[in-house]
């Protein structure tokens, strides 16, 4: 009976498993000070990306933060305006490097007005 219980309690975690891994998503965080776009699991510390600026600023920081790979966040700095930024916008992919290492974003198409309107707020 108890072998019964901990098998049905262990195939309950192997369900839940794809679920977890579904619950990754982006949030847009904004006031009248800060933006930021993060791609995380809500309620967690898991935090694969952000995307910060200062409304209106015409810049944006990108922090990528691959697993497992480094201790410290891959960043890049943008002007909205640049070529790359407008590409990543129309994309949502996005590729940086930095003395930190590489890393990699690609949001999924359902996202992407929410990085629309992180770039129109954070236009200068």
């Amino acid at each position: 009976m108890r072998l019964i219980a901990l098998i049905t309690a262990f195939a309950g975690l192997l369900a839940a498993e794809p679920a977890l891994a579904q619950s990754w998503t982006w949030t847009l965080y904004e006031n009248r000070t800060a933006l930021a776009l993060a791609n995380e699991v809500p309620d967690t510390p898991q935090l694969a990306a952000v995307l910060e600026c200062t409304p209106g600023s015409g810049q944006a920081r990108v922090s990528i933060y691959p697993s497992g790979e480094h201790t410290r966040p891959v960043v890049s700095q943008f002007r909205t305006t640049d070529a790359a930024f407008a590409a990543f916008v129309a994309s949502g992919k996005l590729a940086v490097k930095s003395e930190a290492g590489e890393g990699q974003i690609a949001m999924a198409p359902e996202h992407r007005s929410k990085l629309e309107r992180f770039a129109r707020l954070c236009g200068a």
